[in-house]
């Protein structure tokens, strides 16, 4: 965690990881400072002449354009309109930042995408959104006030549960955080937290968005270890006859049970999280 280590300061595992990492904002005025570098329009150049990153025109709330191939004058003249620039994986288009995606995903073990935002003043990419993501913004020019709200409606959101319709005219929260960030400083906002950003001066920023495993991984991987055992593989008795169906709910509520046992052990035995580790290690 050697590139965490220097925007906060201090060991990450002192305060920052067991009281904010998933569960908090959190924010350092100049924290960023040495890493102001990452974004500026020679990088935004660079990175579309590689067209490996994608690129997305948004300007408040409303996506312009997706997925679009564009020279960098064009971007540029888009820029010129009041659109934001954002630029998504775009570590796959310059070196320095594919480091700090890698410091990143080695630290946590986990994919990383960087996205780099350039929005023009007095306005902002997204509305009221969250993210399934743990962001950290660095913020490298200009200024932007963040918004931060629990959310109570959607919480530890997945790609595959997020709705069509976020519902943020849903959140009854009465928490807020308010967050200016000036050139040089940082912000962590957890996976799923309400949150919208609005330009003061012209701002670029670098977004680093890391995508822990959740419960729900766990399953994915149950089936191959679980096809190992002769238990698991044991066939259902579907020739069964039953006179009422309350006696066939009775006899698969106690076979459950059985199986649930079984998953138990399985689970907390110490060659299932071995394995699940290695396997969890491949699939990123």
């Amino acid at each position: 965690m050697k590139i965490l280590k220097h925007l906060l300061g201090e060991d990450p595992s002192d305060i920052f990881l067991p009281k904010h990492f998933t569960k908090l904002p959190y924010s350092r005025p100049h924290g960023g400072r040495d890493f102001s570098h990452l974004l500026d329009w020679k990088m935004v150049e660079d990175v579309l002449k590689e067209k490996k990153s994608v690129l997305r025109i948004v300007q408040d709330g409303r996506v312009i354009k997706d997925y679009v191939e564009l020279s960098f004058e064009e971007a540029r003249a888009h820029h010129a309109q009041g659109h934001t620039l954002l630029l998504r994986y775009a570590e796959r288009s310059s070196q320095i930042l594919k480091e700090l995606a890698l410091d990143f995903e080695q630290a946590f073990h986990t994919p990383v995408d960087i996205q780099l935002y350039c929005t023009p003043e007095g306005h902002n990419a997204f509305g009221w959104h969250y993210d399934v993501e743990e962001v950290f913004i660095i913020q490298t020019k200009g200024s932007k006030s963040y918004s931060i709200r629990p959310n109570t409606v959607h919480p530890n959101p997945l790609i595959s549960s997020i709705p069509k319709d976020m519902g943020y005219e849903k959140e009854m929260t009465p928490i807020e955080i308010k967050v200016t960030l000036e050139e040089g400083d940082w912000l962590y906002i957890p996976s799923g937290w309400w949150h919208i950003a609005r330009t003061q001066k012209e701002s670029m920023h670098v977004s680093i968005g890391l995508m822990p495993s959740s419960a729900v991984d766990l399953a994915s991987y149950l089936p191959q270890f679980l096809a190992r055992k002769p238990f698991w593989r044991t066939r259902m008795p579907v020739h069964l006859n039953f006179a009422h169906q309350d006696e066939e709910v009775a006899f698969y509520q106690d076979a459950m049970k059985k199986l649930a046992q079984e998953l138990s052990q399985d689970l907390s035995s110490k060659g299932f999280i071995q394995e699940f580790l290695k396997w969890k290690k491949k699939s990123h």
